[in-house]
């Protein structure tokens, strides 16, 4: 055990970011600084730019592959994981192979929690390690108004199964969705549109959110185009700061 004073405790930057398919989570991963190690599961990486990535891609067609991989963070100053549902879904492949069954059961779903949250446990280890740490996920809509019989809104959050997700959100520091939007304009008295991709932080209870902050620090709802540093930037109030500065600076311009 050691006792430390509460401004010497290293906080981490673990992030799980989850939306639907096509909404810029795997773009995100382009803003990670540093060598970036992707441990890919899903081989969708088309949207990485392959000219300015700096890093190994990972190709992992096995829960074991991804275990392998992971040991390999070491040398590395960033770690995506794109993405955790399809890892689960190599988990519970192993588990049926192992176990010489066809379909998943209450002990097998047992055991690939288990499995998964050591996954999770040694992400956090980096993290604190000082590493950056990107958590990709699907997403899925729970309807717990089915489950209560009351009217309660469905919940959108990662699809993973519920003790992993609770346990990954746990120990995240940032919690966000990722979405593709449309914004128009007027411009010369001609409407114009443009897609832009957002990460929901805040301002919607049906979205599983989270920002762990200090004290007193405002979260946007939502920051468009998102880069790594500006999301973490949140958590310790740099981000803050650069917005309060830049909205005094369009003030002073009469903007």
């Amino acid at each position: 055990m050691k006792l430390k004073k509460l401004n010497k405790i290293k906080l981490h930057t673990m992030t799980l970011v989850y939306g639907l398919p096509g909404t810029g989570k795997t773009s995100y991963i382009n803003t990670l600084p540093g060598k970036t190690l992707i441990i890919d599961a899903d081989r969708g990486l088309a949207s990485v730019d392959s000219d300015t990535f700096n890093g190994d891609v990972a190709e992992c067609d096995t829960y074991n592959d991804v275990l392998e991989a992971l040991e390999l963070g070491k040398d590395y100053d960033s770690i995506a994981i794109d993405h955790m549902t399809k890892v689960q879904e190599l988990c519970y492949k192993e588990i049926l192979q192992e176990n010489k069954a066809n379909k998943m059961l209450i002990n097998h779903y047992g055991e690939a929690s288990a499995k998964l949250k050591s996954l999770v446990d040694s992400l956090v280890d980096y993290a604190y390690e000082g590493k950056n740490i990107l958590v990709i996920a699907q997403e899925k809509t729970i309807n717990i108004e089915e489950e209560v019989d009351e009217n309660i809104p469905a919940q959108i959050t990662p699809n993973l199964m519920e003790s992993v997700r609770s346990y990954l959100v746990a120990s995240s520091r940032i919690v966000g969705h990722m979405e593709k939007v449309t914004k128009s304009k007027i411009v010369k008295g001609k409407k114009e549109s443009k897609e832009v991709f957002q990460l929901r932080l805040a301002g919607n209870p049906i979205y599983s959110l989270k920002v762990t902050r200090k004290p007193n620090l405002e979260v946007p709802d939502v920051i468009p185009n998102p880069k790594w540093d500006i999301v973490v930037g949140l958590t310790d109030g740099t981000t803050q700061e650069k917005i309060a500065k830049k909205k005094q600076a369009q003030a002073e311009k009469g903007e």
